[in-house]
């Protein structure tokens, strides 16, 4: 059964983590005054932070390599659980990319993404509201938290079809990590 929120939900965040995640930092940037270099510093944490996610994520797929729910769902028959019956026919709401499901790397470019602008601006509940882009563009939503669109944003990816829940909250977990050590370590403040 599919919900129309969450499908506009797995539409919004569809586009892919690092443009969607630029907007949001370009996003409330515009509302702190940022000068180019703070906002040339917040955009290369930021991206910083996604690169290192997808590397952390895909080394990480590398290793599990566990089947998407399509594939799952599917081979239901072949799990070894007699309680699980397969359907051939099923099919995600969204278009599953043909890579294993563990981790999600949207999800860790979330929480990463998150992490940063939480880290960056000294506070998670900085409220903001942003407009999805290409395949879907023209949504818009609200948000009154980094980490609050970043679970929404992992959210996305199950409402989708498109990842087992576990793939985005292991996800997320990681992609805050990243991103905390990225903004702790990297490109700090000239002191004056």
């Amino acid at each position: 059964m599919r919900f129309p929120a969450r499908n506009s939900i797995a539409r919004y965040w569809y586009e892919g983590s690092p443009q969607g995640w630029n907007r949001v930092a370009r996003a409330v940037a515009s509302t702190k005054n940022l000068d180019r270099l703070e906002l040339a510093r917040l955009l290369a944490l930021t991206n910083i932070a996604m690169a290192d996610g997808f590397i952390a994520g895909w080394n990480t797929r590398y290793h599990y390599n566990f089947w998407r729910p399509v594939t799952a769902i599917r081979l239901a028959d072949t799990d070894g659980n007699p309680a699980t019956a397969a359907d051939p026919s099923w099919e995600s709401f969204l278009n599953t990319p043909p890579v294993s499901d563990y981790p999600s790397t949207h999800s860790v470019l979330g929480g990463a993404a998150a992490a940063v602008l939480a880290e960056f601006f000294g506070a998670d509940r900085i409220a903001f509201t942003m407009t999805s882009g290409v395949p879907f563009a023209g949504i818009t939503r609200s948000f009154a938290s980094f980490s609050q669109a970043a679970q929404e944003n992992a959210d996305s990816r199950v409402y989708a079809g498109i990842h087992f829940r576990t793939a985005c909250r292991d996800g997320v977990a990681l992609g805050q990590k990243i991103g905390q050590r990225v903004a702790r370590m990297y490109l700090l403040p000239i002191r004056k």
